[in-house]
């Protein structure tokens, strides 16, 4: 995620990039109020979901689709080892703006099967397109969210970055959770109307079982908060009628 605003830096900064997010690591984990988690792609390659569980990931959040076209080659096998691992997992949609919205609604719920306890998938919105005029450009978007929700029955997840936010979403969707990106040491800024429920701090993140560097996030919140952004479960009377049929 956010490829194309990455900035290229020296040795030196890489190096106080990484100390400075070990250093918030290890103070945000003495409290109870953040979790920590992770998002990965193709770009991770075969992950050991074994080992990232034991390094303290409470969730992880997969890409499945792009487009209309694309599914993540690695989809398949990190969706299933972290639910085998128990590790949360959440799904994403590379969100291309010049492509049909319907079709890119198929593509995803094609792809994704979702599970009690799953977390909401999320739209991850991150590309300009100028020929393409704002208001439809959040039209669309919320066309995608709305038949999202309607589909798998939960509050989908907006993912940007923060100069994007600032220039397209900002205050547009405050029904939605967002999850923003910034690098530079510093919290996102948001809208007094936005909430903010995941920080992408660093796209240098190290995990044991990553043999790649490995977007890395804060959750505001403890596990039970973490669970509203989850599939809910299913009613007990539901689950009963199923097993008798």
């Amino acid at each position: 995620m956010f490829a194309h605003a990455k900035k290229a830096i020296g040795r030196v900064g890489k190096m106080a990039v990484v100390l400075s997010c070990c250093l918030l690591l290890g103070s945000a984990n003495s409290g109870p109020s953040f979790l920590h988690g992770i998002d990965v792609s193709r770009y991770q390659k075969e992950v050991n979901w074994e080992q990232v569980k034991d390094s303290n990931v409470h969730f992880a959040f997969i890409k499945a689709t792009e487009g209309d076209f694309h599914k993540d080659p690695y989809f398949d096998r990190n969706w299933e080892q972290a639910r085998q691992q128990g590790v949360k997992r959440g799904a994403y949609h590379f969100y291309l703006p010049w492509v049909d919205v319907e079709k890119q609604l198929e593509h995803f719920k094609s792809a994704v099967t979702l599970e009690p306890g799953d977390l909401a998938p999320v739209l991850d919105i991150e590309t300009f397109a100028p020929d393409i005029p704002d208001a439809q450009l959040r039209s669309d978007i919320r066309r995608w969210l709305t038949a999202i929700e309607a589909h798998y029955g939960v509050r989908p997840i907006l993912y940007t970055h923060q100069m994007y936010y600032n220039s397209k979403l900002r205050g547009y969707f405050p029904e939605y959770p967002f999850w923003i990106a910034r690098y530079q040491n510093a919290e996102p800024t948001t809208h007094t109307k936005d909430k903010m429920a995941f920080w992408q701090y660093s796209e240098k993140g190290v995990v044991d079982g990553i043999a790649t560097p490995v977007d890395v996030n804060w959750f505001y919140g403890d596990v039970q908060a973490l669970n509203t952004f989850c599939v809910p479960a299913l009613p007990v009377s539901t689950g009963t009628m199923a097993q008798n049929e």
